[in-house]
């Protein structure tokens, strides 16, 4: 069931140019992520029964937002960890009662569920990470780069799936999309170049104006 953090957050920066609201959801991540700014509130910690909100508080909360905002981004965890059947009835309910932009943020392991709301046209763009180059990368002579920056054991359906995703969103080619890499310290300059490379070829085959950033790395505050 789709659960959601109380604090909404307002903020210029996830979406250049326009003035946004960011929700996360509290539904958990499939990934442990090297650094993660939201693992102590919003993955390593359940849900609390008396803090929640469920997708009907949310709706209420976000309806007439759109007076002072001109999108909504919905986070995580991982906000596509949901079932299909509740993203679809949620996101369509939204664009019932909020006239702005709607962006989802994502790892990229959920391609067909991503490829479903870009189809229907639920969402209007979607910021995701790639986080490693995983054209180059071999899950099993290289499991350990995988582990230590993305905490899961990986293999080549989670490679697939997320170079899939990244497609998905270059080829949508919305101007609201991005894709992002964070500058993990643990990785050597060769990581960013290989993927800012794969994203550039994917841009050029596309004619696509979704841009790639390089983002600085922050650690998490104590």
């Amino acid at each position: 069931m789709l659960t959601f953090y109380p604090r909404f957050i307002r903020t210029f920066t996830d979406l250049p140019g326009h003035l946004s609201l960011l929700i996360h959801a509290w539904n958990g991540c499939n990934m442990r992520c090297y650094g993660c700014h939201n693992d102590a509130e919003l993955i390593a910690q359940r849900p609390i029964p008396h803090l929640q909100l469920n997708a009907e508080q949310t709706l209420e909360r976000l309806a007439g937002s759109d007076t002072m905002m001109d999108a909504v981004l919905f986070s995580g965890g991982e906000f596509l960890m949901a079932r299909m059947a509740e993203l679809e009835c949620f996101l369509g309910r939204v664009r019932t009662i909020f006239n702005g932009k709607i962006v989802i943020l994502t790892n990229g392991t959920f391609p067909e569920k991503l490829r479903r709301l870009l189809e229907l046209g639920l969402i209007d763009g979607v910021h995701i990470d790639m986080k490693l180059p995983f054209h180059t990368l071999d899950p099993k002579e290289d499991a350990d780069v995988f582990e230590a920056i993305l905490g899961v054991t990986p293999s080549a359906r989670l490679c697939r799936d997320i170079l899939a995703s990244v497609e998905l969103v270059i080829r949508h080619n919305s101007r609201l999309s991005q894709v992002r890499t964070v500058r993990y310290p643990l990785l050597s300059e060769e990581f960013f170049e290989q993927i800012a490379s794969y994203v550039g070829q994917l841009q050029r085959k596309f004619d696509s104006i979704v841009p790639y950033f390089l983002n600085p790395y922050f650690p998490p505050p104590r």
